[in-house]
């Protein structure tokens, strides 16, 4: 964990870093929303959300990091499987404007950001049961610990 004064020399670069690399993933999202198999948009997608857990680690926001890897991680399966679907995609902005959420809620001073991650799970296993590519195993209510085992679900 950075101190405070370590923290506040990097925020104005981690902030500007990844709203731009943010600008960046929305632009790819929304050309997959035109054409939804597209490679090119989807490995800018994929590069953006490595970059911005990178910048993310690089500056002790942990939250902002695992959140982007796991997006990431899904939509490479996600992709690969060939099942970025229109409601994938809708999910896919809903984890993609959290994030964003997220790094605008970043504290300017401390470098944390105090919040559960709750929404960011139910967003990443509404975006994997979108996709098709599984749902979350489960017999009781716990958090999950992402990237889970997935139950393949053949179409």
């Amino acid at each position: 964990m950075l101190n405070g004064n370590e923290w506040h020399q990097l925020h104005g670069e981690f902030l500007g870093n990844s709203q731009h690399l943010m600008t960046r993933a929305d632009e790819c999202l929304s050309h997959l929303e035109l054409i939804s198999d597209d490679k090119d948009a989807i490995e800018c997608l994929l590069g953006t959300l490595q970059q911005i857990a990178g910048k993310a680690d690089a500056a002790s926001v942990k939250t902002v990091a695992g959140f982007a890897r796991q997006l990431r991680y899904l939509l490479y399966f996600a992709s690969a499987a060939g099942r970025l679907q229109p409601k994938a995609l809708v999910s896919l902005r809903e984890c993609l404007s959290l994030l964003s959420w997220q790094i605008e809620l970043v504290d300017p001073v401390t470098g944390l950001l105090p919040l559960d991650d709750h929404e960011q799970q139910e967003l990443l296993e509404q975006f994997g049961c979108c996709c098709g590519i599984g749902k979350v195993e489960s017999s009781h209510p716990t958090p999950v610990e992402w990237p889970v085992a997935l139950t393949v679900v053949h179409p």
